[in-house]
């Protein structure tokens, strides 16, 4: 037999139990190694270090790091450490950072409150380890990957809270003696945020864990807030309403045809898992929110105006979000005083000509939305916001030169938007604005015939279904009446797609409805109480042949109000799928079937 043969024999023979027993011999030789080395004490490894013999010091952090610490030995290290604090200084970084990254949250009480001593101590005496400390301490907020059993929810269970309370004890004692440790906690908040594609568990947790440390350091509120909302709103705009909805579908259509499929299922469980993981944390969010103002009335409008700052740093000029925008819906039902602030501010934005007109015109839209869907706010504030409005329009439309100005939208951005927000308001709660002679009154002094008939012509890149809606209320009311101003700007849509061949022919506006219907299963029950679904006055509902006998006045341009008064548009979804220039996706829906 060859000597390559003979090797290779060899090496066939050698068995796993071989390499098991090498390992085993190894590990007893590393415990026997580790025993001799802990007989020596914590100041006697830095002091032989200290005098330039290292041999000890790496073979202590060595040990630590490769080695399971029993009890006894974690506790002896821990308390050794603890009597030379004033040893441990830069030079022994690498042995602090060894300590301080040992699992003492899973030990027993005992070993907690002796590592709690000692952390809060050596951090107090050498504040150079604060970051990589409480770096350590933010780490254990961040639930394990196969925990979600102990984390429902997003919500510790008993044990893992009680682990969990000594961690927060400790933070709460570092704010108070070190003065640098809050900007710190931040930062360290921040950094270690869990990538938003996490497990619901794992972000939901480490959210829990966040507002948990609100609780005992509201101080915190506006960086915490803001830290919060910008990593929620990457969770949300990677979960558009399209996605969920077809998740959603695509789940019910499988429980059809898959009955005898026997599996663990959740009604309120989103089937998107970024749906899933937004929908808990808008929800620990929004029982924060609740705890907040209703338990704590002495700093609520500190703390509301920390929320407003915040929404108008990180929501306001997000793009098309599509669920987050409902935390400061919710603020807002929680005192009456809010909503009049809120609005107030986004106004203030409108009518400064110094803003940025993007800015100007998402705040148009979110009041209107909130005017639309907040059931709580007051019917006094709906009618001043709509003067208010119509008043802006009005004063725009005075000082228009169509000789020096086009009418296009890029131009005329926030006076569409304005308009716009004029006809969706007025659509949507025509309920409320028509219910009696003195509501009649007040729409009719707001002269929105001057605003439909302006040489701007707004109905013409207002959103189709609004523009019909709009139109229907106002004829049923003798307001003003629209139908020949729509046909007209159909005809010339319709001209224009000829001669050009393209399908938007006309510049559409760029709206968006922050307040669309909610989607979310479990966080919904805080939403809708508050929220007001959209329903059709009943001067409307009724046929139009009911009304003609009264009305025999002409159309406010000059033209007989018959024929095309008599065919009201209508929009349905197969329409709106058919025609180019009435598709709009969510949060770009007026939401008059909602």
């Amino acid at each position: 037999m060859s000597v390559i043969s003979e090797r290779t024999l060899t090496s066939i023979l050698k068995d796993h139990s071989t390499i098991g027993r090498d390992r085993a011999f190894q590990e007893v030789q590393n415990k026997v190694r580790f025993s001799i080395t802990c007989q020596k004490t914590v100041q006697d490894v830095l002091k032989n270090a200290m005098e330039g013999n290292f041999a000890d010091y790496e073979e202590y952090i060595m040990m630590m790091k490769t080695s399971v610490l029993t009890d006894d030995i974690f506790l002896r290290i821990v308390r050794n450490s603890k009597e030379c604090i004033h040893l441990l200084k830069p030079e022994f970084k690498g042995f602090v950072e060894t300590i301080l990254s040992l699992n003492w949250t899973e030990k027993s009480p005992e070993i907690r409150e002796e590592f709690k001593g000692f952390l809060l101590e050596l951090l107090v005496t050498h504040n150079k380890y604060a970051r990589h400390g409480i770096d350590r301490l933010v780490s254990t907020w961040i639930p394990e990957e196969n925990a979600a059993v102990n984390w429902p929810l997003g919500t510790p269970n008993e044990e893992i809270r009680e682990k969990l309370n000594d961690v927060h004890e400790v933070l709460a004692k570092l704010v108070e003696l070190i003065p640098m440790a809050s900007s710190v906690i931040i930062r360290a908040i921040d950094t270690l945020f869990p990538y938003f594609k996490r497990s619901p568990h794992i972000l939901s947790g480490y959210i829990h864990n966040i507002f948990w440390m609100l609780s005992y350091q509201p101080v915190f509120t506006e960086d915490i807030l803001k830290i919060v909302l910008t990593r929620l709103l990457k969770v949300d705009v990677n979960a558009p309403r399209n996605e969920i909805e077809e998740a959603e579908d695509e789940e019910e259509m499988e429980d059809i045809f898959e009955m005898d499929d026997v599996r663990e299922y959740r009604p309120d469980e989103m089937k998107n898992s970024l749906a899933e993981s937004l929908d808990i944390c808008l929800g620990k969010l929004f029982q924060f929110l609740e705890q907040t103002f209703t338990t704590n009335s002495t700093s609520s409008e500190q703390t509301f105006r920390s929320i407003m700052n915040v929404f108008e740093t990180v929501i306001l000029p997000a793009h098309n979000p599509h669920h987050i925008q409902f935390f400061i819906f919710y603020t807002m039902s929680l005192r009456p005083a809010f909503v009049q602030h809120f609005v107030s501010n986004l106004w203030a934005k409108v009518c400064n000509p110094n803003v940025a007109p993007a800015i100007r015109q998402v705040s148009i839209f979110y009041i209107a939305s909130l005017m639309a869907r907040a059931k709580f706010l007051p019917l006094e504030l709906l009618r001043q916001m709509l003067k208010e409005f119509c008043g802006f329009a009005h004063q725009y439309i005075s000082g228009y030169d169509s000789s020096r100005s086009d009418g296009s939208i890029r131009a005329h951005g926030v006076f569409f938007s304005i308009c716009q927000a004029i006809f969706y308001v007025i659509a949507f709660r025509s309920r409320d604005l028509t219910s009696d002679k003195k509501s009649l009154m007040f729409l009719q002094s707001l002269h929105l015939s001057a605003i439909v008939t302006s040489p701007l012509n707004p109905l013409r890149v207002c959103l189709p279904p609004i523009a019909t809606a709009f139109a229907g209320v106002t004829r049923a009311h003798q307001l003003t009446y629209c139908h020949t101003i729509l046909e007209r700007n159909a005809r010339k849509k319709l001209a224009t797609v000829y001669m050009s061949d393209v399908e938007m022919p006309e510049e559409s506006l760029d709206t968006f409805f922050p307040f669309d219907p909610f989607l979310l299963k479990k966080s919904s029950k805080y939403i809708e109480k508050i929220y007001l679904k959209y329903q059709a006055s009943e001067a409307e509902e009724k046929p139009v042949e009911e009304d003609e006998a009264r009305r025999k006045r002409k159309d406010t341009i000059g033209d007989e109000d018959d024929f095309i008064a008599e065919k009201r548009v209508k929009v349905s979804s197969s329409d709106l799928a058919k025609s180019p220039e009435m598709q709009f996706g969510y949060s770009l829906s007026p939401g008059f079937h909602a």
